[in-house]
């Protein structure tokens, strides 16, 4: 189980873009709308739903065991969701989820080693206009597969996880009072491994050791098994896509910088992709697959994030384990809500002026605003543009 290589919100591409579009063809006259009302109530009710459908088949079913990408459950939870915001039968709901587990899956590969690519970074949108498309599709007619999963020899349980999916516990909605929020550019298995680093690197600051790749003889990383799996990435780093989704990249990083990463700080012409420091750091750090972070990591009622970072000095000296559980991001570190209000104002004062965030944060107060109303106010003014 990866929880934070699933990035929930990349169910909203299908969404929002649905809800919109219904709201816009309902009020032309172009359709007769027999879905819910298209409101931001039934939006946040949609999020929700997606959020836990993708949640309760992560949490102990390993699909990139198998080399599928996570955005095969974008694809389910879009697909289900996006049929009942159409208002399609409970039958034809299900015809959309089998043509879900019918339909062929992207294999992790461009996540992986040399093949990492910026396919990563819109095969979710892929998922979500392919669930569309199999929602639309079930509606003006195509007809569903009954046995989907269980059909032998070719249903998608059968050549994969055999006797069917684990779900820990029922839905509801755990998965969006429980999802890892990022405040900073890094794979989120990184994310505590990068904080454990920036306090590092100050101490070593405070004693007067600046060059860390001259001072540092050896770091060692202890962190869960998924971070192992997805994020430790040695030898060469070709892109962007790579750079960051290797985890000894963002923490050579974060010791030289003193901070966590930047998203210019994996682009190619990034001085840091052909610091030789940073090479020299990446080569020192060792890492250890944790058993006992890995268990909290999949205890639901712990649902940390683990990684501890120890630096051996050259001179003989050991700064000791630093070992961040709850990140800035996470539901249990206080320092969230400020955090992602901090990061939603920043990212919105690129394109919106003050007056305009304003009025879309009052927007979300109000659960009967249509979703057409809501999406133009992002429609920049002449303003907000100067």
């Amino acid at each position: 189980m990866d929880a934070t290589d699933w990035y929930y919100a990349d169910n909203l591409g299908a969404i929002v873009a649905v809800m919109d579009w219904l709201s816009r063809a309902s009020i032309a006259g172009d359709i007769v709308h027999r879905g819910p009302p298209l409101t931001m109530h039934t939006l946040l009710i949609a999020l929700i739903k997606a959020y836990e459908i993708q949640g309760c088949y992560q949490m102990q079913n390993a699909f990139n065991a198998y080399g599928i990408d996570h955005v095969i459950l974008v694809k389910l939870a879009s697909g289900a969701v996006v049929s009942w915001l159409l208002g399609l039968t409970e039958d034809q709901a299900m015809a959309t989820v089998s043509h879900v587990w019918m339909d062929g899956h992207p294999s992790r590969l461009y996540r992986s080693g040399s093949n990492t690519s910026s396919r990563k970074g819109w095969a979710a949108g892929d998922a979500a206009r392919r669930a569309v498309e199999l929602a639309f599709m079930v509606g003006q007619g195509a007809e569903g597969a009954l046995r989907a999963l269980s059909a032998r020899p070719f249903g998608f349980l059968e050549r994969t996880f055999g006797d069917g999916f684990v779900f820990p516990r029922a839905f509801g909605s755990w998965t969006v009072r429980n999802v890892l929020i990022k405040t900073m550019p890094v794979e989120g298995h990184g994310i505590s491994a990068v904080e454990a680093a920036v306090l590092q690197a100050e101490f070593l600051r405070r004693r007067g050791l600046v060059e860390p790749a001259k001072h540092i003889e050896r770091i060692c990383l202890r962190v869960t098994e998924a971070a192992c799996m997805i994020i430790d990435k040695k030898g060469p780093l070709y892109n962007a896509a790579d750079r960051d989704h290797c985890i000894q990249y963002v923490v050579a990083l974060a010791l030289l910088k003193g901070s966590p990463p930047m998203a210019a700080d994996y682009l190619d012409e990034s001085p840091w992709s052909k610091s030789e420091e940073l090479e020299i750091l990446r080569g020192k750090i060792v890492i250890q697959a944790d058993s006992e972070l890995q268990r909290d990591y999949l205890d639901l009622e712990k649902k940390s994030i683990g990684a501890g970072v120890t630096i051996y000095l050259a001179n003989g000296l050991k700064l000791p384990e630093i070992l961040i559980e709850y990140p800035v991001g996470h539901a249990r570190n206080p320092q969230t809500p400020s955090a992602v209000q901090r990061k939603f104002f920043k990212n919105m004062s690129r394109m919106f002026s003050a007056a305009e965030i304003s009025r879309i944060l009052g927007a979300v107060q109000h659960p009967d605003m249509l979703i057409s109303d809501f999406m133009d106010l992002f429609i920049p003014t002449a303003m907000s543009k100067m």
